[in-house]
């Protein structure tokens, strides 16, 4: 198999993996170009996708972790659903207390 087939099969795989909690798969959405505008997820989710999805590429395409990481921060930019805001405004706020309690120290 070449190398660009192995690409789209692990690009497959990812956004597969990616809406599996949505009930849809890469032939649901292949028609609709703002189809990662559509689902949303959250942060903590998309944190153990990324993990899942670094162990993929190492696996398919024989990439050292450092290249996996940036292929699928790659992927994430381009492809990766909307996070929920709920969970985005939490994750902001804490950050917000943990700078606070740091310039306070």
């Amino acid at each position: 198999m070449q190398k660009r087939d192995k690409q789209r099969q692990v690009f497959i795989k990812l956004v597969n993996k990616q809406l599996t909690p949505h009930g849809k798969i890469y032939e649901d959405v292949i028609s609709d170009p703002e189809w990662y505008m559509r689902y949303k997820t959250t942060l903590k989710a998309e944190s153990e996708f990324i993990k899942w999805g670094i162990k993929l590429i190492r696996k398919d395409l024989k990439l050292s972790e450092a290249a996996a990481e940036r292929e699928m921060n790659w992927f994430i930019l381009q492809w990766g659903l909307t996070t929920n805001n709920a969970s985005t405004k939490a994750a902001k706020k804490n950050k917000q207390k943990n700078n606070i309690k740091r310039a306070s120290k």
